[in-house]
């Protein structure tokens, strides 16, 4: 539980006030422990982005249920073959069937459909969409089980030493783990390496036609200097958040494994920031001694599997609907308008920072104060905005095939201001063609469905014409029996072949 803190004269003599005072800011500054633990002491880390100092360690490296915080990773062995020219942001990706029966949270991409890899990454970091980490998933690695292969090499060259990852979504698999130090050698990674592609991880919302997804992450919208990251939750795990902020230059990132819902992870982690940022350059507390260590250096944990909180977390109401983040980050008490969404500076809460903005606990509820208006980025499925072409499907006509290969060969640009991603061009369209390559057999196949409407109308436009055509041909055979054709003299074939010959 985090604790709080609350300064009340009247219970305290007038001597006797000066000490408490003292006790309370001595009590902020020496440490963590009591804000960041939760009643099951849960994992929590953070680290200065830069020099890679470790501020605040709790359980950091006890084996967890990543949930959808795996779709950084995902991100990052995507971006890491857009660096070596493997892929592009423009190369289209193809759902599959495997991808369209995924479990939610989920776009509903059908088989067949194509989607940019720039579009997936967005998608997945917004509406951690499970068919669309699938199709990134089989677009990069070939297969699912190709790209967790990916997923785990690249764990491993980073020094991920509790993770093994095997799927690219992060639903609940027994042997599918990592930990809050991982999770935080991995965010480490994802912003050093790529500040060309940062803008992925705080976007608001993304529009995909008429349907608009806000960021789970609660952070965005109301912590100042948010850059993102990634939320996630089982019920195996509870509720997971990688986040990061900047302020006044310096960038740190906070892990919280565990919380007990959307808004008690939202709030621990904008405590956790906080506390961070005020302690300067120097570490400010070290949970279990590790303060001003690295990341590398925490010391491993004794247990070697995660533990499953289903129970706990979702007790006898059974999971949510879905096992994917559906906004319980964003989402405040029951009444919005109560006195208690109120943010006052008389609360029961340390940190008036920015953590003020984001919410308050009063006993066991958490309140999460107002959100920003979140600026909604376009996306779209096919290979360019505004694309009718539903599923090339085995099945699609020879007409479709050749409206297919008639569609411009243009691509759509990035909505997001990110710097060029470094390609090579000649391996992108090597790539590019060989999909196209594999697509050919089914772009000759039968009529899908609105194909065979289409068929069934024009035939029954054509019918009277043809019936009226039918009724004349008797007539005109009659007509030509009548009057026997005269046969050619001589003098006429001559005459015929002068003709023919001008």
């Amino acid at each position: 539980m985090i604790r709080t803190f609350r300064f009340r004269p009247s219970a305290a003599p007038v001597l006797a006030r000066p000490l408490l005072a003292l006790g309370l800011l001595a009590s902020a500054f020496v440490g963590l422990a009591g804000i960041a633990r939760a009643e099951s002491d849960v994992p929590a880390v953070i680290v200065d982005a830069d020099s890679g100092e470790v501020l605040y360690a709790e359980e950091a490296t006890r084996p967890w249920f990543p949930a959808s915080t795996t779709k950084l990773m995902t991100a990052y062995v995507a971006l890491r073959e857009v660096e070596k020219g493997n892929i592009s942001f423009d190369t289209p990706i193809v759902g599959s069937a495997h991808a369209a029966k995924q479990p939610p949270s989920k776009i509903g991409i059908k088989p067949g459909q194509e989607i940019t890899l720039g579009n997936a990454l967005k998608i997945i970091m917004v509406k951690s969409a499970n068919d669309i980490s699938v199709v990134i998933a089989e677009g990069v690695g070939g297969s699912e089980a190709g790209f967790s292969a990916m997923m785990n090499r690249e764990a491993a060259r980073l020094g991920m030493h509790q993770s093994h990852f095997v799927n690219p979504h992060g639903l609940h698999r027994d042997n599918h783990v990592t930990s809050a130090r991982d999770m935080a050698i991995l965010a480490r990674a994802l912003l050093r390496e790529f500040p060309q592609y940062r803008g992925l991880w705080g976007i608001g919302a993304v529009q995909l036609g008429n349907r608009k997804y806000p960021n789970t992450n609660g952070l965005i919208g109301r912590y100042s200097g948010s850059i993102g990251m990634k939320t996630g939750f089982v019920c195996a795990s509870g509720f997971n958040l990688v986040s990061a902020a900047e302020r006044s230059g310096r960038t740190l990132i906070a892990v919280v494994f565990g919380a007990s819902s959307g808004a008690d992870r939202t709030l621990k982690a904008a405590q956790l920031l906080d506390q961070g940022f005020a302690a300067g350059g120097g570490g400010f507390m070290g949970g279990g001694g590790s303060s001003g260590r690295s990341l590398h250096a925490l010391t491993a944990s004794a247990e070697t599997h995660a533990p499953n909180r289903r129970a706990a977390i979702c007790g006898r109401r059974g999971p949510p609907a879905s096992e994917e983040d559906a906004g319980g980050s964003i989402s405040v008490s029951a009444n919005a308008d109560s006195p208690d969404n109120i943010m006052n500076p008389g609360r029961s809460f340390y940190a008036a920072s920015e953590a003020a903005n984001v919410g308050a606990r009063s006993g066991s509820r958490i309140s999460l104060g107002p959100r920003a208006p979140l600026e909604a980025i376009a996306v779209h499925l096919g290979r360019v905005a505004g694309s009718t072409e539903v599923a090339r499907r085995a099945g699609g006509s020879k007409n479709e095939a050749q409206a297919f290969a008639a569609e411009p060969k243009r691509r759509a640009g990035h909505p997001l201001a990110l710097a060029a991603p470094m390609q090579r061009p000649g391996a992108a369209a090597r790539i590019g063609t060989a999909k196209e390559g594999a697509m050919r057999p089914a772009k000759a196949a039968s009529l899908n469905a609105k194909g065979r409407e289409k068929a069934q109308a024009d035939k029954a436009r054509a019918a009277p014409a043809q019936a009226a055509k039918t009724k004349q041909i008797p007539a005109q055979k009659a007509s030509e029996k009548k009057a026997p054709a005269a046969k050619a003299t001589p003098k006429a074939k001559k005459a015929a072949e002068a003709g023919a010959g001008t």
